[in-house]
């Protein structure tokens, strides 16, 4: 991708689509699982550029001719569920650093999880304890 290709947010995409960001994000997994490859950012975010536009509107396009979503995304990538017939050892073809950025982003996400849990923990034993010190005055 050039340095001066423009790129576009979900969000963006999705309102000039006229579609949520969530029919997006469905049609990109559908996409991705067909092996259509997304830019993503240091985040892991998608990035949309003028291609990836190209494709979902005529996803939209064959969608609103009323062809199944399947063969829409198979149309669109040449690939299909039967076609993904690997070998678990295939499937499991990961590189190192992409191991550990799918596993630190999963430590990250349980430990806000869990921060978050035990603060809601927290402000309702430190509610009880006010309330008791009240009763106490």
């Amino acid at each position: 991708m050039s340095e001066q290709e423009i790129q576009y947010t979900a969000k963006d995409l999705a309102a000039s689509l006229d579609v949520t960001t969530s029919t997006l994000r469905r049609w990109a997994i559908a996409l991705e699982s067909a092996h259509y490859p997304f830019q993503r950012n240091e985040k892991g975010q998608r990035i949309y550029t003028e291609q990836d536009i190209a494709t979902f509107e005529e996803l939209k396009k064959l969608l609103g001719e009323k062809m199944t979503f399947a063969d829409a995304i198979q149309q669109l990538t040449g690939h299909t569920k039967t076609n993904e017939k690997k070998s678990e050892t295939e499937k499991l073809n990961v590189t190192a650093e992409e191991l550990e950025k799918l596993v630190s982003r999963a430590v990250k996400k349980a430990v806000k999880k869990e921060r978050e849990k035990l603060f809601k923990q927290l402000k309702k034993q430190m509610k009880k304890e006010r309330d008791k010190l009240k009763e106490k005055s």
